[in-house]
């Protein structure tokens, strides 16, 4: 039992914010999501869908409607944050969100550093954490110092990820260059594009040696929930977003990851994701994020409710942490994986048997909820025919 008045304002309404806005609506809180498009959240029963401005190109009227929603709401909501704009937004604006809504977010300073993936790795070395040999790339000149000073292929991604997004969608994370003619030809057209970037040593090993580190510290320090998990399948392969996952018990993950939530002096919603590198035998920092992340309802599922938890401490509920969680529990996005599939099995490495093994066990389908059906419906309808056409496309080439 606990004190449930207080309502939620969830900040954006993609695939990540569905998971927290399901969590919170079954405990019969009260929510409401935001964002500038109707993404797959704005469809829930559990979510109510409101659409506001841009929180960065249209930042002024933006800070305007959600002041006008706050306003309306006799309570001061608690707020969530799922995706990287609004990160950017609070992280400019955290004055305005301390006045308005109750959180326990990482600090604005911090979330500001972390948003720059180059400031990232520094913050990794300087905690003592493993991480792939690093450069960045600001302009052309930068380009020629580096090209032949790394090993390669090497992965080129942005220094800044809204940048990034203007130009790519959200699952291009970057690209694999494999020698100092392709860096210099993809490098110049991104600089171009005035995309900062960085250049970084590629860790060759399966799909399914990365892993990742979710947690929740309280305001004083303290570890309320640590939940690891291991991507199973990954799209596009092999640099792409977890399109199926798994629930992992990896206490040297869990080790290492605190290493670097301690020594920074991360407080809230965070996750880390690490890959195991063959070569040395150690798991190196591929991304540090200081907000929810795509699959966090697995980890609601498997009996650590991030949102429940974030929720009753901005509320001063106090909750107890939760030291276990279920195993072997398998996370699916059903439309991302069927690509996921058809691209390893173009370049050989998986067969339509194997797909169907690695899905096999206890599971639960991203999207696709018996108590909140719209945001699948919504997903199944919306394309129908271009899917077809996909997958009779690929069966048949």
């Amino acid at each position: 039992m606990f004190n449930k008045d207080c309502p939620a304002v969830i900040l954006g309404l993609s695939e990540t914010a569905l998971g927290v806005g399901r969590s919170l609506g079954r405990y019969g809180i009260t929510v409401y999501g935001i964002s500038y498009h109707k993404e797959i959240g704005y469809y829930s029963k559990f979510i109510h869908g409101i659409l506001l401005p841009h929180p960065i190109l249209q930042e002024a009227d933006f800070i305007e409607s959600l002041r006008e929603l706050c306003q309306q709401i006799p309570i001061k909501p608690v707020l969530f944050i799922t995706s990287d704009e609004y990160l950017t937004f609070y992280s400019k604006n955290n004055s305005f969100i301390a006045h308005y809504f109750q959180t326990n977010l990482p600090d604005a300073k911090l979330v500001e550093t972390i948003s720059d993936k180059y400031s990232q790795y520094e913050l990794a070395i300087k905690s003592g954490i493993d991480v792939p040999n690093t450069l960045l790339v600001n302009n052309t000149s930068d380009i020629n110092y580096i090209k032949d000073k790394m090993v390669y292929p090497v992965f080129v991604k942005a220094q800044d990820v809204n940048a990034w997004r203007k130009v790519f969608t959200g699952k291009n994370k970057g690209f694999v260059i494999n020698d100092e003619k392709e860096l210099t030809e993809i490098s110049t057209r991104l600089v171009e594009k005035e995309i900062r970037l960085i250049v970084q040593e590629l860790i060759r090993s399966p799909d399914d040696h990365n892993y990742k580190l979710c947690v929740y510290i309280s305001a004083k320090g303290e570890y309320k929930l640590a939940f690891t998990l291991r991507k199973i399948h990954q799209y596009p392969i092999h640099y792409g977003i977890g399109s199926s996952i798994e629930s992992y018990n990896y206490n040297q993950l869990k080790d290492i990851g605190q290493q670097l939530f301690s020594s920074i002096a991360y407080r809230g919603v965070g996750s880390a994701e690490f890959k195991y590198d063959e070569k040395d035998d150690k798991l190196k920092l591929i991304e540090l994020n200081p907000r929810y992340w795509q699959q966090n309802s697995l980890a609601s599922f498997c009996g650590m409710d991030f949102p429940l938890m974030d929720y009753q401490e901005a509320t001063g509920q106090s909750p107890d942490g939760i030291d276990s969680f279920r195993e072997n529990v398998k996370w699916v996005n059903l439309s991302l994986d069927i690509d996921s599939y058809f691209h390893y099995r173009k370049e050989g490495t998986m067969t339509l048997g194997r797909w169907l093994r690695d899905l096999k066990g206890e599971r639960i389908i991203s999207n696709l909820s018996w108590d909140d059906t719209k945001p699948f419906l919504k997903l199944l309808i919306s394309n129908p025919v271009g899917r077809m056409k996909f997958v009779v496309r690929k069966l048949f080439a």
